[in-house]
Protein backbone atom coordinates (compact mmCIF):
# COMPACT_ATOMS: atom_id res chain seq x y z
CA UNK A 1 0.00 0.00 0.00
CA UNK A 2 2.84 2.40 0.81
CA UNK A 3 4.37 1.68 -2.62
CA UNK A 4 1.02 2.47 -4.26
CA UNK A 5 0.73 5.87 -2.54
CA UNK A 6 4.33 6.72 -3.39
CA UNK A 7 3.80 5.84 -7.05
CA UNK A 8 0.57 7.83 -7.20
CA UNK A 9 2.24 10.88 -5.68
CA UNK A 10 5.21 10.62 -8.06
CA UNK A 11 2.87 10.56 -11.05
CA UNK A 12 0.96 13.58 -9.77
CA UNK A 13 4.17 15.52 -9.22
CA UNK A 14 5.44 14.66 -12.69
CA UNK A 15 2.18 15.71 -14.30
CA UNK A 16 2.00 18.90 -12.28
CA UNK A 17 5.42 20.03 -13.49
CA UNK A 18 3.95 20.54 -16.97
CA UNK A 19 1.33 22.98 -15.62
CA UNK A 20 2.11 26.70 -15.72
CA UNK A 21 1.39 28.31 -12.31
CA UNK A 22 -0.80 31.39 -11.92
CA UNK A 23 0.69 34.54 -10.43
CA UNK A 24 -1.08 35.51 -7.23
CA UNK A 25 -4.43 33.84 -6.56
CA UNK A 26 -4.78 31.67 -3.48
CA UNK A 27 -5.83 28.03 -3.76
CA UNK A 28 -9.48 28.62 -2.98
CA UNK A 29 -9.90 32.06 -4.51
CA UNK A 30 -11.21 30.66 -7.77
CA UNK A 31 -12.18 27.10 -6.93
CA UNK A 32 -15.39 25.32 -7.77
CA UNK A 33 -16.77 26.01 -4.30
CA UNK A 34 -17.18 29.67 -5.27
CA UNK A 35 -19.74 28.87 -7.97
CA UNK A 36 -22.99 29.90 -6.31
CA UNK A 37 -25.27 28.71 -9.08
CA UNK A 38 -24.74 25.96 -11.64
CA UNK A 39 -25.21 26.23 -15.38
CA UNK A 40 -24.13 29.86 -15.80
CA UNK A 41 -22.70 30.58 -19.24
CA UNK A 42 -18.92 30.52 -19.18
CA UNK A 43 -18.75 29.45 -15.52
CA UNK A 44 -16.20 26.72 -16.18
CA UNK A 45 -13.85 29.08 -18.00
CA UNK A 46 -13.90 31.86 -15.40
CA UNK A 47 -13.99 30.01 -12.10
CA UNK A 48 -12.44 26.56 -12.48
CA UNK A 49 -8.78 25.79 -12.29
CA UNK A 50 -6.49 28.80 -11.78
CA UNK A 51 -3.38 26.64 -11.22
CA UNK A 52 -2.23 23.09 -11.55
CA UNK A 53 -3.06 20.57 -14.25
CA UNK A 54 -6.46 21.02 -15.95
CA UNK A 55 -8.63 18.58 -17.87
CA UNK A 56 -12.01 19.49 -19.31
CA UNK A 57 -14.42 17.70 -21.61
CA UNK A 58 -18.15 17.95 -22.21
CA UNK A 59 -19.78 17.54 -18.81
CA UNK A 60 -16.55 16.92 -16.88
CA UNK A 61 -13.66 18.97 -15.49
CA UNK A 62 -10.69 18.16 -13.28
CA UNK A 63 -8.06 20.43 -11.76
CA UNK A 64 -5.12 18.82 -9.95
CA UNK A 65 -2.71 20.88 -7.84
CA UNK A 66 -0.15 20.07 -5.16
CA UNK A 67 1.00 22.34 -2.34
CA UNK A 68 4.21 21.80 -0.38
CA UNK A 69 5.52 23.77 2.60
CA UNK A 70 9.12 23.18 3.65
CA UNK A 71 10.00 24.79 6.98
CA UNK A 72 12.93 25.50 9.27
CA UNK A 73 12.00 26.14 12.92
CA UNK A 74 14.10 27.30 15.85
CA UNK A 75 12.48 27.34 19.30
CA UNK A 76 14.01 28.58 22.54
CA UNK A 77 12.23 28.01 25.85
CA UNK A 78 12.80 30.18 28.92
CA UNK A 79 10.93 29.38 32.14
CA UNK A 80 10.55 32.20 34.69
CA UNK A 81 10.22 31.87 38.47
CA UNK A 82 11.63 29.55 41.11
CA UNK A 83 13.48 26.52 39.75
CA UNK A 84 12.42 27.19 36.17
CA UNK A 85 12.90 24.22 33.85
CA UNK A 86 14.72 25.57 30.76
CA UNK A 87 16.40 23.85 27.91
CA UNK A 88 13.72 22.22 25.71
CA UNK A 89 15.20 24.07 22.73
CA UNK A 90 15.45 22.72 19.20
CA UNK A 91 16.11 23.54 15.57
CA UNK A 92 14.80 21.33 12.78
CA UNK A 93 13.65 21.07 9.18
CA UNK A 94 10.26 19.57 8.36
CA UNK A 95 7.71 19.14 5.60
CA UNK A 96 4.85 20.99 7.29
CA UNK A 97 2.31 20.28 4.56
CA UNK A 98 2.19 18.29 1.34
CA UNK A 99 -1.31 18.19 -0.13
CA UNK A 100 -2.82 17.25 -3.47
CA UNK A 101 -6.19 18.72 -4.45
CA UNK A 102 -8.61 17.29 -7.01
CA UNK A 103 -11.62 19.44 -7.87
CA UNK A 104 -14.06 20.11 -10.66
CA UNK A 105 -17.55 19.15 -11.84
CA UNK A 106 -19.18 16.24 -13.60
CA UNK A 107 -22.33 15.84 -15.73
CA UNK A 108 -23.28 19.47 -15.14
CA UNK A 109 -21.45 22.49 -13.73
CA UNK A 110 -23.65 22.51 -10.64
CA UNK A 111 -22.48 18.98 -9.65
CA UNK A 112 -19.18 19.81 -7.99
CA UNK A 113 -16.62 17.73 -6.13
CA UNK A 114 -13.41 18.23 -4.20
CA UNK A 115 -10.86 15.85 -2.70
CA UNK A 116 -7.73 16.88 -0.75
CA UNK A 117 -5.18 14.27 0.32
CA UNK A 118 -2.67 15.27 3.01
CA UNK A 119 0.46 13.19 2.50
CA UNK A 120 2.04 14.21 5.81
CA UNK A 121 -0.80 12.73 7.89
CA UNK A 122 -1.14 9.20 9.22
CA UNK A 123 -2.83 6.53 7.13
CA UNK A 124 -6.20 7.04 8.83
CA UNK A 125 -6.12 10.83 8.39
CA UNK A 126 -4.89 11.19 4.81
CA UNK A 127 -8.29 12.44 3.60
CA UNK A 128 -8.69 16.09 4.56
CA UNK A 129 -11.55 17.12 2.29
CA UNK A 130 -13.97 14.90 0.37
CA UNK A 131 -17.34 16.35 -0.61
CA UNK A 132 -20.02 16.58 -3.27
CA UNK A 133 -21.77 19.93 -3.69
CA UNK A 134 -25.00 20.58 -5.60
CA UNK A 135 -24.76 24.28 -6.50
CA UNK A 136 -28.18 24.62 -8.06
CA UNK A 137 -29.06 28.15 -6.93
CA UNK A 138 -27.35 31.28 -5.67
CA UNK A 139 -29.50 31.30 -2.54
CA UNK A 140 -29.46 27.59 -1.73
CA UNK A 141 -26.73 24.97 -2.24
CA UNK A 142 -26.17 21.61 -0.56
CA UNK A 143 -22.84 20.01 0.33
CA UNK A 144 -22.34 16.49 1.73
CA UNK A 145 -19.08 14.99 2.95
CA UNK A 146 -16.05 16.20 4.88
CA UNK A 147 -14.61 19.72 4.81
CA UNK A 148 -13.20 22.43 7.07
CA UNK A 149 -16.09 23.59 9.21
CA UNK A 150 -17.33 27.08 8.30
CA UNK A 151 -17.00 28.59 11.75
CA UNK A 152 -14.11 31.06 12.02
CA UNK A 153 -12.36 33.01 9.26
CA UNK A 154 -8.72 32.25 10.04
CA UNK A 155 -9.16 28.48 10.14
CA UNK A 156 -11.20 28.23 6.93
CA UNK A 157 -8.77 30.48 5.05
CA UNK A 158 -6.33 28.33 3.12
CA UNK A 159 -2.95 27.72 4.72
CA UNK A 160 -1.48 28.69 1.34
CA UNK A 161 -2.27 32.39 1.87
CA UNK A 162 -1.54 32.98 5.54
CA UNK A 163 0.39 36.12 6.52
CA UNK A 164 2.44 34.16 9.05
CA UNK A 165 3.97 30.73 8.60
CA UNK A 166 0.99 29.23 10.43
CA UNK A 167 -2.27 30.23 12.08
CA UNK A 168 -2.38 31.92 15.47
CA UNK A 169 -2.15 30.29 18.90
CA UNK A 170 -5.72 31.29 19.80
CA UNK A 171 -7.07 29.90 16.53
CA UNK A 172 -5.49 26.54 17.31
CA UNK A 173 -7.28 26.46 20.67
CA UNK A 174 -10.76 27.38 19.36
CA UNK A 175 -11.06 26.25 15.72
CA UNK A 176 -13.51 23.46 14.84
CA UNK A 177 -11.24 21.71 12.32
CA UNK A 178 -12.67 19.19 9.83
CA UNK A 179 -16.25 17.91 10.05
CA UNK A 180 -18.38 15.25 8.34
CA UNK A 181 -21.99 16.12 7.66
CA UNK A 182 -24.38 18.13 5.50
CA UNK A 183 -24.09 21.88 4.88
CA UNK A 184 -26.59 24.26 3.27
CA UNK A 185 -25.14 27.54 2.04
CA UNK A 186 -26.16 30.52 -0.05
CA UNK A 187 -25.61 34.16 -0.86
CA UNK A 188 -27.90 37.19 -1.08
CA UNK A 189 -26.54 39.69 -3.58
CA UNK A 190 -24.30 38.86 -6.54
CA UNK A 191 -21.62 41.53 -6.98
CA UNK A 192 -22.22 42.72 -3.41
CA UNK A 193 -22.67 39.78 -1.01
CA UNK A 194 -24.99 41.38 1.53
CA UNK A 195 -25.36 38.06 3.27
CA UNK A 196 -23.54 34.75 3.07
CA UNK A 197 -24.65 31.86 5.24
CA UNK A 198 -23.63 28.30 6.07
CA UNK A 199 -25.72 26.05 8.31
CA UNK A 200 -25.36 22.33 8.88
CA UNK A 201 -25.43 19.22 11.05
CA UNK A 202 -22.34 17.08 11.65
CA UNK A 203 -20.61 14.54 13.81
CA UNK A 204 -19.24 16.21 16.93
CA UNK A 205 -15.96 14.39 17.57
CA UNK A 206 -13.97 15.73 20.49
CA UNK A 207 -10.42 16.80 19.73
CA UNK A 208 -9.48 15.17 23.05
CA UNK A 209 -10.87 14.14 26.43
CA UNK A 210 -9.74 17.51 27.79
CA UNK A 211 -10.11 19.50 24.53
CA UNK A 212 -13.76 20.42 23.98
CA UNK A 213 -13.87 21.31 20.31
CA UNK A 214 -14.56 19.31 17.18
CA UNK A 215 -11.97 17.39 15.17
CA UNK A 216 -13.39 14.81 12.75
CA UNK A 217 -10.75 14.07 10.14
CA UNK A 218 -10.01 10.43 11.01
CA UNK A 219 -11.83 7.58 9.31
CA UNK A 220 -13.95 5.76 11.91
CA UNK A 221 -16.29 2.79 11.81
CA UNK A 222 -20.05 2.62 12.17
CA UNK A 223 -20.26 1.01 15.54
CA UNK A 224 -21.14 2.00 19.09
CA UNK A 225 -18.57 3.34 21.51
CA UNK A 226 -15.38 2.91 19.54
CA UNK A 227 -13.85 5.75 21.49
CA UNK A 228 -15.19 8.27 19.00
CA UNK A 229 -18.83 7.57 18.17
CA UNK A 230 -20.97 7.89 21.28
CA UNK A 231 -24.08 9.92 20.44
CA UNK A 232 -21.93 12.83 19.30
CA UNK A 233 -23.68 15.49 17.19
CA UNK A 234 -22.93 19.09 16.30
CA UNK A 235 -24.88 22.03 14.83
CA UNK A 236 -23.07 24.95 13.20
CA UNK A 237 -24.01 28.34 11.73
CA UNK A 238 -21.87 31.03 10.12
CA UNK A 239 -23.07 34.37 8.75
CA UNK A 240 -21.04 36.96 6.82
CA UNK A 241 -21.76 40.33 5.24
CA UNK A 242 -19.57 42.07 2.64
CA UNK A 243 -21.40 45.38 2.09
CA UNK A 244 -18.81 47.07 -0.17
CA UNK A 245 -17.79 44.02 -2.19
CA UNK A 246 -16.47 40.57 -1.44
CA UNK A 247 -13.40 40.18 0.76
CA UNK A 248 -11.38 37.19 -0.44
CA UNK A 249 -10.58 34.58 2.19
CA UNK A 250 -7.08 35.07 3.50
CA UNK A 251 -5.04 37.12 5.96
CA UNK A 252 -3.76 39.95 3.73
CA UNK A 253 -4.79 42.23 0.84
CA UNK A 254 -3.31 40.49 -2.20
CA UNK A 255 -5.42 42.36 -4.77
CA UNK A 256 -3.68 43.83 -7.80
CA UNK A 257 -3.09 47.52 -8.50
CA UNK A 258 -6.22 47.67 -10.66
CA UNK A 259 -8.50 47.02 -7.66
CA UNK A 260 -6.64 47.39 -4.40
CA UNK A 261 -7.61 51.07 -4.03
CA UNK A 262 -11.21 50.02 -3.35
CA UNK A 263 -12.16 49.82 0.33
CA UNK A 264 -13.84 46.54 1.28
CA UNK A 265 -14.64 44.97 4.62
CA UNK A 266 -16.52 41.97 5.99
CA UNK A 267 -18.04 40.98 9.33
CA UNK A 268 -18.67 37.38 10.34
CA UNK A 269 -20.43 35.51 13.14
CA UNK A 270 -20.03 31.82 13.97
CA UNK A 271 -22.13 29.80 16.44
CA UNK A 272 -21.48 26.14 17.24
CA UNK A 273 -23.12 23.64 19.61
CA UNK A 274 -21.68 20.18 20.23
CA UNK A 275 -22.54 17.31 22.52
CA UNK A 276 -20.28 14.32 23.05
CA UNK A 277 -19.35 11.62 25.53
CA UNK A 278 -15.76 11.32 26.72
CA UNK A 279 -13.56 9.13 28.89
CA UNK A 280 -13.45 11.04 32.17
CA UNK A 281 -11.16 8.48 33.78
CA UNK A 282 -8.34 9.08 31.34
CA UNK A 283 -8.78 12.84 31.18
CA UNK A 284 -8.80 13.37 34.92
CA UNK A 285 -11.30 16.20 34.57
CA UNK A 286 -14.39 14.53 36.00
CA UNK A 287 -14.75 11.50 38.28
CA UNK A 288 -11.19 10.24 38.56
CA UNK A 289 -12.30 7.46 40.89
CA UNK A 290 -14.24 5.63 38.16
CA UNK A 291 -12.37 4.79 34.98
CA UNK A 292 -14.50 2.04 33.46
CA UNK A 293 -17.61 2.91 31.40
CA UNK A 294 -21.09 1.80 32.45
CA UNK A 295 -22.32 -1.76 31.85
CA UNK A 296 -23.83 -0.66 28.53
CA UNK A 297 -20.44 0.54 27.35
CA UNK A 298 -21.37 4.22 27.38
CA UNK A 299 -18.96 6.79 28.76
CA UNK A 300 -19.91 7.98 32.24
CA UNK A 301 -19.36 11.62 31.34
CA UNK A 302 -20.58 13.78 28.48
CA UNK A 303 -20.37 17.48 27.68
CA UNK A 304 -22.26 20.25 25.93
CA UNK A 305 -20.16 23.04 24.46
CA UNK A 306 -21.34 26.34 23.02
CA UNK A 307 -18.73 28.24 21.01
CA UNK A 308 -19.11 31.66 19.41
CA UNK A 309 -16.83 33.88 17.36
CA UNK A 310 -17.19 37.39 15.95
CA UNK A 311 -14.67 38.55 13.36
CA UNK A 312 -13.99 41.58 11.16
CA UNK A 313 -11.81 42.06 8.05
CA UNK A 314 -10.71 45.32 6.37
CA UNK A 315 -8.84 45.71 3.06
CA UNK A 316 -7.53 48.85 1.34
CA UNK A 317 -4.51 49.65 -0.80
CA UNK A 318 -2.52 46.63 0.34
CA UNK A 319 -3.43 47.16 4.01
CA UNK A 320 -5.32 44.40 5.81
CA UNK A 321 -6.71 44.27 9.34
CA UNK A 322 -8.18 41.04 10.74
CA UNK A 323 -9.68 40.83 14.23
CA UNK A 324 -11.64 38.06 15.96
CA UNK A 325 -13.10 37.36 19.40
CA UNK A 326 -13.74 33.81 20.69
CA UNK A 327 -15.87 32.54 23.57
CA UNK A 328 -16.60 28.96 24.65
CA UNK A 329 -18.74 27.50 27.45
CA UNK A 330 -18.58 23.80 28.38
CA UNK A 331 -20.96 22.06 30.77
CA UNK A 332 -20.42 18.53 32.07
CA UNK A 333 -23.03 15.87 32.80
CA UNK A 334 -22.20 12.71 34.71
CA UNK A 335 -23.93 9.36 35.08
CA UNK A 336 -24.07 7.00 38.04
CA UNK A 337 -20.92 6.78 40.14
CA UNK A 338 -19.48 9.86 38.46
CA UNK A 339 -22.26 12.17 39.61
CA UNK A 340 -21.04 15.66 40.44
CA UNK A 341 -21.07 17.23 43.90
CA UNK A 342 -20.45 20.99 43.66
CA UNK A 343 -20.32 21.37 47.45
CA UNK A 344 -17.21 19.21 47.68
CA UNK A 345 -15.44 20.96 44.78
CA UNK A 346 -14.28 17.51 43.78
CA UNK A 347 -14.73 17.99 40.04
CA UNK A 348 -15.05 20.71 37.43
CA UNK A 349 -18.56 22.22 37.18
CA UNK A 350 -18.12 24.00 33.86
CA UNK A 351 -15.49 25.86 31.87
CA UNK A 352 -15.47 29.27 30.19
CA UNK A 353 -12.61 30.10 27.81
CA UNK A 354 -12.16 33.25 25.74
CA UNK A 355 -9.60 34.91 23.53
CA UNK A 356 -8.98 37.34 20.72
CA UNK A 357 -6.71 37.71 17.68
CA UNK A 358 -5.42 40.81 15.90
CA UNK A 359 -3.36 40.83 12.70
CA UNK A 360 -2.27 43.73 10.48
CA UNK A 361 -0.39 43.32 7.20
CA UNK A 362 0.76 45.73 4.51
CA UNK A 363 2.10 45.19 0.99
CA UNK A 364 5.08 47.52 0.62
CA UNK A 365 5.36 46.30 -2.98
CA UNK A 366 1.94 45.15 -4.32
CA UNK A 367 1.80 41.37 -4.69
CA UNK A 368 5.56 41.09 -4.11
CA UNK A 369 6.65 42.03 -0.59
CA UNK A 370 4.69 42.55 2.63
CA UNK A 371 5.12 42.76 6.39
CA UNK A 372 2.73 41.92 9.20
CA UNK A 373 2.25 41.95 12.96
CA UNK A 374 0.23 39.64 15.22
CA UNK A 375 -1.12 39.97 18.75
CA UNK A 376 -3.45 37.47 20.39
CA UNK A 377 -4.36 36.39 23.91
CA UNK A 378 -6.03 33.33 25.43
CA UNK A 379 -7.84 33.45 28.77
CA UNK A 380 -8.26 29.83 29.84
CA UNK A 381 -10.51 28.85 32.73
CA UNK A 382 -8.93 28.17 36.12
CA UNK A 383 -10.78 25.81 38.43
CA UNK A 384 -10.80 23.93 41.73
CA UNK A 385 -10.47 20.18 41.72
CA UNK A 386 -10.34 17.61 44.48
CA UNK A 387 -10.96 20.05 47.33
CA UNK A 388 -9.03 23.08 48.52
CA UNK A 389 -5.90 21.56 50.00
CA UNK A 390 -2.28 22.43 49.33
CA UNK A 391 -2.05 20.34 46.18
CA UNK A 392 -5.41 21.36 44.68
CA UNK A 393 -5.58 25.15 44.32
CA UNK A 394 -7.67 27.09 41.88
CA UNK A 395 -4.56 27.45 39.72
CA UNK A 396 -5.50 24.24 37.91
CA UNK A 397 -6.23 24.53 34.20
CA UNK A 398 -6.49 22.49 31.02
CA UNK A 399 -4.15 24.87 29.20
CA UNK A 400 -2.07 27.93 30.03
CA UNK A 401 -3.21 31.52 29.72
CA UNK A 402 -1.19 32.73 26.76
CA UNK A 403 -0.07 35.88 24.97
CA UNK A 404 1.43 35.71 21.46
CA UNK A 405 3.20 38.58 19.68
CA UNK A 406 4.83 38.24 16.29
CA UNK A 407 6.18 39.89 13.14
CA UNK A 408 6.30 38.40 9.64
CA UNK A 409 7.76 39.11 6.20
CA UNK A 410 6.63 37.56 2.89
CA UNK A 411 8.43 37.63 -0.46
CA UNK A 412 6.22 36.52 -3.37
CA UNK A 413 8.33 35.13 -6.22
CA UNK A 414 5.26 33.95 -8.15
CA UNK A 415 2.41 34.88 -5.85
CA UNK A 416 1.32 32.22 -3.38
CA UNK A 417 2.52 29.61 -5.86
CA UNK A 418 6.13 30.30 -4.95
CA UNK A 419 6.87 32.37 -1.86
CA UNK A 420 9.14 32.71 1.16
CA UNK A 421 7.78 33.52 4.63
CA UNK A 422 9.83 34.51 7.67
CA UNK A 423 8.37 35.17 11.10
CA UNK A 424 9.42 35.64 14.73
CA UNK A 425 7.07 34.91 17.64
CA UNK A 426 7.18 35.49 21.37
CA UNK A 427 4.74 33.27 23.28
CA UNK A 428 4.24 33.89 27.01
CA UNK A 429 2.44 31.19 28.98
CA UNK A 430 1.12 31.41 32.53
CA UNK A 431 1.72 27.83 33.58
CA UNK A 432 -1.23 26.28 35.40
CA UNK A 433 -1.26 23.14 37.52
CA UNK A 434 -2.47 20.41 35.20
CA UNK A 435 -5.84 18.71 35.42
CA UNK A 436 -4.24 15.28 35.97
CA UNK A 437 -1.83 16.43 38.68
CA UNK A 438 -0.26 13.72 40.83
CA UNK A 439 1.02 15.15 44.16
CA UNK A 440 3.28 12.12 44.65
CA UNK A 441 5.20 12.54 41.39
CA UNK A 442 4.59 16.23 40.77
CA UNK A 443 3.71 15.43 37.16
CA UNK A 444 0.95 16.76 34.94
CA UNK A 445 0.60 14.99 31.63
CA UNK A 446 -2.57 16.59 30.27
CA UNK A 447 -1.66 20.28 30.33
CA UNK A 448 -1.85 21.37 26.71
CA UNK A 449 -0.12 24.04 24.68
CA UNK A 450 -0.07 24.75 20.97
CA UNK A 451 3.70 25.05 20.39
CA UNK A 452 4.69 22.82 23.29
CA UNK A 453 3.33 21.09 26.39
CA UNK A 454 4.47 23.33 29.26
CA UNK A 455 6.11 21.57 32.22
CA UNK A 456 3.86 20.90 35.21
CA UNK A 457 3.92 23.42 38.04
CA UNK A 458 4.48 21.96 41.52
CA UNK A 459 3.56 23.63 44.81
CA UNK A 460 6.03 23.48 47.66
CA UNK A 461 5.75 24.51 51.28
CA UNK A 462 1.99 24.97 51.06
CA UNK A 463 2.05 28.31 49.27
CA UNK A 464 2.00 29.63 45.73
CA UNK A 465 5.00 31.80 46.56
CA UNK A 466 7.27 28.78 46.92
CA UNK A 467 6.05 27.00 43.81
CA UNK A 468 8.16 26.15 40.81
CA UNK A 469 8.16 28.21 37.63
CA UNK A 470 4.78 29.83 36.98
CA UNK A 471 5.57 31.43 33.61
CA UNK A 472 7.01 29.87 30.49
CA UNK A 473 8.27 31.92 27.51
CA UNK A 474 8.94 30.68 24.00
CA UNK A 475 10.93 32.40 21.26
CA UNK A 476 10.10 30.88 17.86
CA UNK A 477 11.83 31.73 14.57
CA UNK A 478 10.51 30.15 11.35
CA UNK A 479 11.45 30.27 7.68
CA UNK A 480 9.20 28.56 5.14
CA UNK A 481 9.32 27.96 1.40
CA UNK A 482 5.96 27.22 -0.27
CA UNK A 483 5.43 25.99 -3.79
CA UNK A 484 2.18 25.04 -5.52
CA UNK A 485 2.00 23.31 -8.89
Amino acid sequence: MAKFWFTALALLVSAGLWAAPAMANSEDASGVENIQRGGAEGAADTTLGSKGLNFETDGFSLNVSTRVQFRLTYQNEVANGNDGANGRDFINFRIRRAKTTFKGHFFQKEFQYKLILGWTHGAGDIIEVAYFRWAFHQYLNVKAGQDKLEWNWEEISSSSNMQFVDRSYVNEVFNQDYAKGITIDGQVGEDTPWLKYWVGIYNGVLAGDADYRNSDQAIVGERFNDGVVDGEMMLNLRLETHPLGEVARGMNDARGEDEYDKVVFAVGLGVNWMMAGFDSGNAGVRGDTVVAPTASGRFRTNQDTWAMTLDGHFRWHGLSVDVAYFWRHTEFHNRGANRFSPSGQADVGNLNDSGFTFEVAYFILPQQFNVGIRFNMLNAEDFWQGGTGTDTPRARGLRPDTTEIGISVNYYIHGDNLKLTFDILWVGQQVAIGDNFNPLTGESDDLMGVYNAPPGRVLGGGSLGSSESDHNDLWIVRLQLQWIF
